[in-house]
């Protein structure tokens, strides 16, 4: 039995979500964290250091499955976030939506992938430095050293399960490929959100034959896809079915599609999967475009502006949340109420459980004491404002005045 230990950090940083913070090094998290390990599936009340660990350097892996045909295990790596917020100097909006990849490997014993120092771009083909750990660049050397993915995906597209088909309902060119069901993004902005479909990858002997595939399309019902909340759906699980059927589940509304195919298998080519190919070309599929899919091109002003860089990713465009981690800002009694505690909030974060408009939540709000007074004025008065808000302004003064109160 293998089961993945994720890493609550994006690159095991000596003060977690807090800018421009080194990396430790080693990174202590690995101990326990951030790899898979390996159980025996007969015995009883086992904890993780009855396991073996078996690979390590993954961030989180949540999508994995046993390929029967190459006899090992895959397992797709969610990537890193926060590029922009913790590394504004280093990175655009552009670079933080789109990466690091989502990285498919087949995960063998041993092999170490690489994370916390290193991550995928699918662009230039290669792993490159995190960069919490430049100062360490000589003696960590390149990523060369580490696994490589067999496909690296584009970043934040979540993939939540993987499927290797061994059925007989579909055409042959899908016997022994690979499904995997993107959740889809929450933190590209000011870009689209991306994924919220399934994917195919044909294998032959344990290594991708051709290109992925769109397979299943739909879920978001709508494209672009501005918010993670304006989607209908969102693909979660994937389970073959007795008569080799798929099923696939959903997180939103708690939906189950079943998909068969009922053509003629031996009429099955080209001329079908080409219509599945356009479908690349969608905004919430193909790679932005750098200025005409910036949402925000010409309006980010003040306080909008500053929502946009490091609040919009986690709180969505339309101050509404991702209905799950983060917690709306419409309407939200932790905004329209005590500036002070808002204040409080937004300068040295919250951890742990809170309700909002009758929902509980759990997260980290990362403290972001790193912004001038100005800068924190301009962006709670604009939440207070905003979304359906109508609360009163925060003064540079007002938030100094808290500043000063809870800074040790």
């Amino acid at each position: 039995m293998y089961v993945p230990f994720g890493a609550p950090s994006n690159g095991c940083q000596n003060k977690n979500r807090t800018p421009d913070r080194p990396g430790q090094y080693p990174c202590e998290l690995l101990v326990d964290h951030g790899g898979i390990w390996r159980f025996d599936a007969n015995k009883l009340n086992q904890t993780q250091k009855d396991g073996e660990l078996y690979a390590t350097g993954l961030r989180s892996v949540v999508a994995q499955d046993w390929n029967h045909q190459a006899n090992s295990l895959y397992g797709l790596q969610h990537g890193r976030d926060d590029l922009l917020r913790l590394w504004a100097n280093y990175y655009t909006p552009w670079q933080s939506a789109v990466f690091p990849s989502e990285e498919f490997f087949k995960i063998e014993k041993g092999d170490d992938a690489g994370w916390p120092y290193f991550y995928y771009d699918q662009i230039k083909g290669e792993k490159v430095i995190n960069p919490e750990y430049l100062d360490y660049q000589d003696e960590l050397g390149d990523g060369s050293r580490y696994k490589q993915p067999l496909i690296g995906f584009p970043g934040h597209w979540a993939p939540n399960d993987l499927l290797f088909y061994t059925g007989d309902q579909f055409p042959d060119r899908y016997k022994n490929g690979a499904f995997i069901a993107f959740h889809g993004s929450t933190n590209r902005a000011p870009y689209p959100q991306s994924g919220y479909f399934v994917a195919f990858v044909p294998f032959k002997d344990g290594v991708p034959s051709g290109d992925w595939e769109v397979f299943a399309d739909g879920f978001a019902g709508v494209d672009p896809i501005v918010s993670a909340g304006d989607a209908k759906h969102r693909p979660m699980g994937l389970a073959m079915g007795p008569d080799g059927s798929l099923y696939v589940s959903d997180d939103v509304k708690g939906k189950i599609w079943r998909i068969v195919y009922n053509g003629d298998k031996d009429d099955f080519g080209d001329e079908q999967l080409a219509k599945m190919e356009k479908h690349k070309e969608l905004t919430h599929i193909r790679t932005p475009d750098e200025e005409k899919d910036n949402l925000d091109r010409g309006k980010e002003v003040g306080g909008a502006k500053i929502y946009s860089t490091y609040c919009g990713t986690c709180h969505q465009r339309n101050g509404k949340g991702d209905g799950a981690r983060f917690p709306p800002l419409d309407g939200s009694e932790w905004v329209i109420g005590d500036k002070k505690r808002l204040i409080d909030v937004v300068l040295n974060g919250l951890e742990g459980d809170i309700t909002v408009k009758g929902v509980a939540y759990n997260s980290i709000m990362p403290q972001h004491s790193f912004l001038s007074d100005e800068d924190i004025a301009k962006v709670t008065t604009y939440i207070r404002q905003n979304f359906g808000n109508d609360a009163s302004a925060i003064t540079a003064e007002e938030v100094a005045a808290v500043r000063a109160e809870t800074t040790k």
